[in-house]
């Protein structure tokens, strides 16, 4: 039971955290296809690192699954909505959060519908 609670945990923090670190790595200067590219780039690296991380304590389905949704849906997002200088780092993250916990419900639900007799 801890490590279902924990997938949500996992997808919802890795998505706040990749959004939050995508807001102040990229400037809101930049075009907004550059941006989704570094975007992308950032989510990715950060998966990686997170993935190094997490895996020995909760297993690799647990944290491989979110976190490679996560890297490109909110990296490549955050990426281009940071370059609007609209865009505070509050909105991106509570963005990645949001993304995070529906990759994470998707996922559940999916593993849910897979495992049934």
């Amino acid at each position: 039971m801890i490590l279902k609670t924990a997938d949500f945990f996992i997808g919802t923090l890795s998505g706040a955290a990749m959004a939050f670190c995508i807001d102040l790595i990229i400037p809101s200067e930049l075009n907004m296809f550059l941006g989704m590219l570094l975007g992308g780039l950032t989510g990715m690296v950060m998966m990686i690192v997170m993935m190094l991380l997490l895996m020995p304590f909760f297993g690799a389905f647990e944290v491989m699954i979110p976190l490679h949704a996560n890297g490109m849906i909110v990296g490549m997002t955050s990426g281009m909505l940071s370059t609007l200088p609209s865009i505070t780092a509050n909105h991106l993250t509570i963005w990645g959060t949001l993304i995070g916990f529906l990759v994470s419900l998707s996922i559940y639900f999916s593993n849910k519908y897979l495992t049934q007799s």
